[in-house]
């Protein structure tokens, strides 16, 4: 699924957005920003409900462009507090990058070579690595009132995860999600399972097939979807996945994320460009028997670990 900020590194043909929603930043800076204060920024992007793209650039500058994300603010002016809020960060990091290189001669974040068997030096035992962590990722201050999470022991302010959880209860760091997330799937369809032995897949010829159909009627968006009140139109949807162990551990994790509302939405298609209807929702999902990865099909010898992968970035997990 990528870095956590990998969302912010898109690029657009075309946002069409206004000038007052995009923001221009020396490459450096923006570099900097994505791989050392990602968790910030991911933080910032949650809140004020955007994404951050990149919409354009010169040899030295990035043109950002703001976009709301439903039910984000709606127009430019309701993009002004998010703008500001990107602006000051970049800012921040601009005048933090000058510090360094004027007092370590660093460029872009690196750290200058130590003296060979200095402490800290290759090959030497250094104090740092030794320490904790004493730097909270959100804030980039120092840690008050520390507070570790769980599963994944990253640590953090108190204050700051507790913020950073009520926006998004995932950890700000690795993504990994604390609670169960659940999406904005149609809520009336229905997830089949039928086993073929005589049927294998390429790559697996030792095994039969599994095959998952989803089914949905037609029904009316809530809430919670693009357009409310809109219909959309029914759909079926076929997969296909090894009968082998790891076959069926996906397939339970299939049924865990379909019971959660996340293996579809509604929207628009990307295959066909029609809007207000059911689309897959990032769970990436084998539709033909053959032809490979180019054709969403076997054989691929990763497929499985990566789609386990995805599922995990939603939270789906076996424990």
């Amino acid at each position: 699924m990528g870095s956590p900020v990998s969302f912010v590194l898109s690029r657009m043909s075309g946002c069409g957005g206004p000038a007052k929603s995009r923001v221009t930043v020396p490459k450096r800076v923006w570099e900097f920003v994505t791989r050392e204060r990602a968790a910030r920024l991911a933080l910032l992007a949650q809140e004020a409900r955007v994404r951050i793209l990149v919409d354009g650039e010169t040899p030295e500058l990035y043109v950002l462009q703001l976009c709301a994300t439903p039910p984000g603010p709606p127009g430019g002016a309701g993009l002004c507090p998010a703008r500001k809020a990107l602006k000051a960060l970049l800012k921040e990091t601009e005048k933090e990058l000058k510090k360094r290189s004027q007092r370590h001669g660093e460029v872009l974040g690196a750290r200058p070579e130590p003296p060979a068997g200095a402490a800290g030096a290759p090959g030497a035992g250094s104090a740092r690595d030794e320490e904790p962590e004493r730097q909270c990722p959100i804030c980039l201050g120092e840690m008050r009132g520390p507070r570790t999470l769980e599963r994944c022991r990253h640590s953090f302010c108190g204050e700051c995860i507790a913020r950073a959880l009520q926006v998004r209860s995932a950890c700000p760091v690795c993504g990994r999600f604390y609670g169960q997330l659940v999406g904005n799937q149609p809520p009336d369809g229905r997830m089949l399972v039928t086993r073929d032995a005589a049927l294998p897949l390429p790559g697996y010829e030792a095994f039969g097939t599994i095959i998952i159909q989803y089914v949905f009627p037609p029904g009316v968006q809530g809430v919670e979807h693009p357009n409310p009140g809109v219909r959309y139109p029914g759909t079926t949807r076929v997969a296909y996945l090894p009968d082998c162990p790891e076959g069926n551990k996906v397939l339970g994790l299939f049924r865990k994320a379909f019971a959660q509302r996340l293996t579809f939405t509604v929207g628009t298609s990307l295959t066909t460009g029609r809007a207000n209807v059911i689309t897959w929702n990032d769970i990436h999902h084998k539709t033909n028997c053959t032809g490979g990865p180019q054709l969403f099909g076997y054989p691929d010898p990763t497929y499985l670990a990566r789609v386990q992968e995805e599922l995990r970035a939603k939270g789906i997990t076996e424990d």
